[in-house]
């Protein structure tokens, strides 16, 4: 593994012992190697959390028609196995490729800050143009001040953070572009859902009625 760029060597490992070293002396050498399966087993759940977590997301995700159809279907143990099995080989490459785990952890913030942004216009636009949609919670035109001044200074910390990936001491350009490669790469995937499988030209906006119709006046009942 030591030939891949973000995966350390069992050199490099062994020459780093100072976590093993300081443990063995605290609690001994038996208790050592009990908390460290402890640990081994730890970030198996937790890989397999997010795994399951992203799988759903991607799931519905599909079942909105916003990616492809494949992942949008179950096996018969009603788990959504494809869209699984999508992000494992994702994560497993970023692993392999990617130049640090620090890398990594400067690409997931990244997407981080982004979500925050979508989320906070897409209030702002939902406001505008669904003035009159009923909301469940209400919250009065002061706070969309607010959530326009968040936006803003997200944007400016996206802006920072992207635009300099040394600035904070890991990570580079190559990094960066592979992030926003898949990113791309997830728009190309709508784009041949809309155009190819849903046989639907590319449009930039959704028609909504003024007031909810439907399922969506029950849900808001």
């Amino acid at each position: 593994l030591g030939g891949f760029t973000g995966v350390p060597g069992s050199a490099a490992i062994l020459s780093d012992s100072t976590y093993a070293t300081t443990m063995n002396t605290i609690v001994g050498h038996t208790a050592t190697d009990f908390f460290v399966i402890c640990l081994i087993l730890s970030f198996l759940l937790s890989m397999a959390s997010s795994t399951a977590d992203a799988g759903r997301a991607l799931y519905g995700i599909s079942k909105a028609g916003l990616t492809i159809k494949q992942l949008g279907k179950l096996n018969r143990f009603h788990v959504p196995a494809n869209a699984m099995t999508v992000d494992l080989v994702v994560n497993t490459c970023l692993i392999l490729f990617i130049s640090s785990n620090l890398a990594i952890l400067y690409m997931s913030n990244i997407g981080y800050v982004l979500c925050h942004v979508f989320a906070l216009s897409a209030f702002l636009l939902l406001r505008r143009d669904r003035p009159n949609w009923p909301r469940p919670i209400k919250v009065g035109a002061p706070w969309v001040a607010v959530a326009a001044i968040l936006m803003v200074y997200n944007v400016v910390i996206l802006v920072v953070g992207a635009g300099a990936p040394k600035l904070n001491g890991y990570g580079d350009w190559t990094d960066f572009f592979i992030g926003v490669g898949i990113l791309v790469a997830s728009v190309l995937l709508f784009f041949y859902r809309r155009i190819v499988q849903d046989k639907e030209s590319i449009h930039w906006k959704e028609q909504t009625p003024t007031m909810p119709e439907g399922a969506d006046r029950d849900a808001l009942m």
